[in-house]
């Protein structure tokens, strides 16, 4: 079995801020590569981005008004994005302005609302292990190229057709790039979905897609279902319930 190499891209700023973290991470085997990276610190994946902050920077874009433009900017940009919090939050009251609850608060705002998982490592090490980790889940099991976003203002007509199928509930960039490549257009794959027929067992418990969706990979009752639900319901209605 061919051996992966696991390859890193890492934003230009934190690679001056983090060399140990780098020089871990080819330790531990990964090829780093640097690059001006817009949404997120590393990137291991076409789907996963990462923002690294250690506990006084999280504080501090916390009071400057950075943090959230960052986790938007983040989940907007990655199917899988994640936020890794390097250090540990005793003493950081002692050093700022910000109360443990609103600490706390802007972390419970990140995992439901940005819905970004956050994870906690010791120290530069951990984060270069962790690091690492991921990018083997990525590229090695799952078997997904290391791709970086392109900007939004180059963005080619495939590009912009993929971020309006990637709009719709839980379909990921490789699912829409699928949908695109079985029906060719978006205005066909909205309109397949807003149509798509799903048939119920008698018991209610088993249910099944009908029609040319089911000939699409990743594709299945549930995915169609809520599709087709955003597709067809009114605004208005859900305002008004």
């Amino acid at each position: 079995m061919k051996e992966t190499i696991l390859e890193v891209c890492v934003d230009s700023n934190e690679a001056v801020m983090a060399e140990s973290i780098l020089n871990s991470l080819r330790l531990f085997g990964c090829t780093v590569r640097v690059a001006n990276l817009s949404d997120c610190d590393y990137v291991v994946s076409d789907r996963c981005g990462i923002e690294r902050k250690d506990v006084r920077d999280f504080a501090a874009s916390l009071m400057d008004g950075r943090l959230f433009d960052q986790a938007k900017k983040l989940s907007e940009g990655y199917e899988k994005p994640l936020m890794i919090l390097q250090g540990s939050f005793s003493g950081i009251s002692r050093h700022t302005r910000i109360s443990p609850n609103s600490l706390w608060g802007a972390i419970s705002s990140l995992v439901l609302d940005f819905r970004i998982p956050i994870v906690p490592t010791h120290d530069g090490l951990s984060t270069a292990q962790l690091i690492c980790r991921l990018a083997y889940h990525e590229q090695a099991r799952e078997e997904r190229p290391l791709q970086l976003r392109r900007d939004k203002k180059r963005a080619s007509l495939e590009e912009e057709q993929l971020y309006i199928l990637s709009g719709l509930p839980n379909i990921g960039r490789s699912l829409a790039e699928e949908l695109l490549r079985h029906f060719e257009t978006p205005i066909q794959v909205l309109d397949e979905f807003s149509r798509a027929e799903i048939h119920t067992s008698e018991s209610g418990k088993t249910k099944r897609l009908i029609g040319p969706l089911k000939e699409v990979k990743g594709v299945g009752p549930v995915i169609a279902e809520k599709a087709r639900s955003v597709l067809n319901s009114s605004c208005t209605q859900t305002r008004q319930t």
